[in-house]
């Protein structure tokens, strides 16, 4: 047989113990605090919005800043530099017009004919020509001897000559003859190698 008995348990508002009856063979409890927490954690949860929580939420100071910098970007970046601009209308001006010299250039040239229809004999010499202010010197002229050549003698004082280097002239069929040397010498003359009628003329440029 069964044994049956009293349960107390203790009374937390009293402090005192009293006895646990059931209510239809049902025990129930009733902490107050414990619901009242639970309650306040209810109502929390519920009053949070979560939409609040969303990254898409709108922040109105940043969408104006970029919308201030899309504008700014949207047209036609310019810079105006008026100092630069001065500058280039000034130089721009000056190319506009004419470039004029003022040194005027001359050139010295003197020619001298150093045998004219002169007939001649092996050995003979021509007049001087004088180049002392010429860097090149061109001889030119005629004979009537074809088969001797024509000698170049110089000299860096006027008085003593001589043969330049191999600068020989072989006169042409016809009796034409001529050469172009540099002219770092004084006077020059022409020596002839046979007998003949020569004009020949010495010119000079500086």
């Amino acid at each position: 047989m069964p044994q049956t008995g009293i349960i107390h348990i203790l009374d937390s508002t009293s402090n005192k113990p009293r006895p646990l009856t059931l209510t239809s063979n049902v025990l129930s409890t009733n902490d107050s605090n414990a619901r009242s927490s639970l309650a306040s954690i209810d109502s929390k949860i519920t009053a949070c919005d979560t939409s609040s929580l969303a990254t898409s939420a709108l922040q109105s100071a940043g969408n104006s800043s970029l919308s201030s910098i899309q504008g700014s970007l949207s047209g036609t970046l310019a810079v105006s530099d008026s100092s630069a601009q001065s500058t280039l209308s000034a130089i721009d001006s000056k190319l506009g017009g004419t470039i004029a010299t003022s040194t005027t250039l001359s050139v010295s040239k003197s020619s001298t004919t150093v045998s004219s229809a002169s007939s001649v004999s092996s050995g003979d010499l021509s007049l001087a020509h004088n180049c002392s202010s010429h860097r090149k010197v061109s001889i030119f002229g005629t004979t009537t001897d074809t088969s001797n050549n024509i000698e170049i003698h110089v000299s860096v004082d006027g008085s003593t000559y001589y043969k330049y280097g191999s600068s020989s002239m072989y006169p042409m069929s016809d009796g034409a003859f001529s050469a172009f040397v540099e002219a770092p010498f004084t006077h020059i003359k022409l020596k002839y190698g046979g007998s003949a009628t020569v004009t020949a003329i010495i010119a000079g440029v500086d």
